[in-house]
């Protein structure tokens, strides 16, 4: 009677581990799967691209594009020095810091 007692522990306990992980797959498989995020790698990302098609077809206006790629950016120098140290135009100057567009 002993022996079968130590053996039927060990087997309880394995069986119960086995249900409980196959109910975990089961937890896994009824959750509810979210779509993969999707980036749009074509999309205006600094705003020399607002002069450009991509820019106006984006947002619809050169205004709306400058808003909101302009936005937290140097907004007060008519000129700017890009990585090279060349002077060029400052495409964000003229923008307000602080009024939005309508969307």
């Amino acid at each position: 009677m002993h022996v079968v007692f130590t053996l039927f522990v060990p087997v309880m306990l394995l069986v119960t581990a086995g249900i409980k992980a196959v109910d975990s797959v089961v937890q896994l498989a009824d959750a509810p799967q979210h779509p993969p995020a999707v980036v749009d790698v074509n999309r205006p990302r600094v705003p020399e691209d607002c002069d450009l098609p991509i820019g106006i077809n984006w947002y619809g206006t050169r205004e709306r594009c400058l808003a909101e790629l302009c936005a937290g950016r140097n907004v007060y120098n008519e000129y700017i020095f890009d990585a090279a140290n060349r002077r060029r135009k400052n495409p964000c100057y003229g923008q307000s810091p602080t009024d939005f567009p309508e969307p």
